[in-house]
């Protein structure tokens, strides 16, 4: 609607203007001096226009004329930017396609000009570091740094990635020490800053690190569990290796209270424990965590403890019969712990029992040393020989000839009134 009554009043004003033009015959008058020219109105306009468009023309050639160097430059420019922007292309494929000399001439002639300076000298970096070439790499990012200085952060975190694939790990220290003074909330940096302290072994520095990284979700769940265990196993053994108690339990109690309920971390802490002889304190944690949660090497580390009193903890891992069934790891915990208590019959039956739901080359070394201690030397060379078949082969079949010899054997002279009321599966 609107441009149809636009184009109603430029019609009007048309016809308006040509009758006009047809029926009043005006003249122009123009006077220099003495002299003067008088000219139709008819003839005047037509004249004016031609004029002006001439004039137009002319000062668009002198315009072009004096621009065409620059046009000519900036024709070239483009030309030769988009001569890059393929040779940037063309280099990143063959790159990916692992031809990396050909790549490195391909990025390191786009990288003279445009806008894809800095990612052909990312990229020829690259290039340079496949093919060994460390100090043409430095180059490539030393370049790239002084093309583009507000494009440092993403420069040094490709020189610390390119640093740590070629074990330069003091110098991706100090590369990553830079950017976390750049950028200090910077996730991939702290990434790479975890993975670099583990390669080190500087655990202080992880174990520090590691809380940053849960809170923000920068790793899965999955890998942070495995950088504490092993931060936390390394510390631990640091500890035991220099005979410190007190060194020990102070790493202990500068973990999280959530990294202290995990059930890997707490088996590592009792099984240093063990070997530094704390054995009340190792006890004493691992029923705390049993209570908590089930876990089968934790029960085992139970079974290793030399308690003060075994008759006491006999009677407490007999009651989890009753609430986690008869499970081979518990069986031959309890058949420790009664061995402990000088109760052949239960041990015996014990470990007889678990053997039974699981054969385990451990199980055969304890009937062993009970029948050593019991004087039988031939049954403990008949477990001995078993434990060792079962541990080099893993056969079952193996297994069950043991379990048929084992049944030949005699009792060991012992205790029978104390021997537990279990049935094998």
């Amino acid at each position: 609607m609107k441009t149809l009554l636009i184009t109603l009043l430029v019609a009007v004003a048309t016809a308006i203007l040509t009758h006009l033009y047809l029926t009043e015959h005006g003249f122009v008058l123009l006077a220099y001096g003495a002299r003067s020219l008088q000219m139709s109105l008819q003839y005047l306009i037509p004249l004016s226009i031609i004029a002006l468009v001439a004039l137009y023309l002319l000062v668009r050639f002198v315009i072009e004329v004096f621009t065409l160097p620059r046009r000519l430059k900036t024709m070239n420019e483009r030309r030769l930017a988009e001569r890059d922007r393929k040779g940037l292309q063309h280099g990143l494929i063959e790159l990916a396609e692992g031809r990396f000399p050909k790549a490195e001439r391909l990025l390191a002639r786009s990288a003279r000009r445009g806008d894809t300076a800095l990612l052909s000298y990312l990229a020829a970096a690259r290039a340079a570091q496949m093919q060994g070439a460390y100090d043409r790499r430095d180059d490539y990012l030393r370049w790239a740094i002084e093309g583009a200085p507000k494009a440092d952060v993403a420069v040094s975190l490709t020189q610390a990635e390119l640093q740590l694939d070629h074990d330069q790990l003091e110098q991706a220290l100090a590369t990553l020490n830079h950017l976390e003074k750049l950028a200090p909330r910077h996730g991939y940096v702290l990434r790479l800053l975890a993975q670099l302290h583990h390669r080190l072994e500087d655990w202080q520095a992880l174990m520090e690190l590691l809380p940053t990284l849960r809170r923000r979700k920068l790793l899965d769940e999955e890998e942070l569990d495995r950088l504490e265990a092993d931060a936390v196993a390394a510390e631990l053994a640091a500890a035991a290796h220099g005979g410190d108690s007190d060194t020990l339990h102070a790493v202990w109690k500068r973990l999280p209270k959530a990294s202290r309920s995990r059930e890997d971390l707490i088996a590592l802490y009792a099984e240093t424990l063990i070997k530094l002889g704390d054995h009340d304190d190792a006890g004493s944690l691992l029923r705390q965590a049993l209570a908590r949660r089930w876990d089968a090497r934790l029960v085992d580390l139970y079974g290793q403890v030399q308690f003060a009193s075994p008759d006491r903890a006999l009677r407490e891992g007999e009651g989890w019969i009753k609430q986690h069934g008869e499970d081979a790891a518990l069986l031959l915990a309890l058949g420790r712990v009664a061995a402990q208590a000088k109760l052949w019959g239960k041990a015996r039956a014990y470990f007889d029992s678990s053997l039974a739901i699981r054969p385990r080359a451990e199980t055969y070394y304890e009937l062993a040393r009970l029948s050593e201690t019991l004087e039988e030397p031939e049954n403990a060379d008949a477990y001995y020989r078993a434990g060792l078949k079962l541990a080099a082969t893993g056969h079952a079949e193996t297994v069950r000839l043991g379990a048929r010899k084992r049944e030949a054997l005699p009792r060991p002279r012992g205790e029978e009134e104390d021997v537990p009321d279990i049935h094998p599966v």
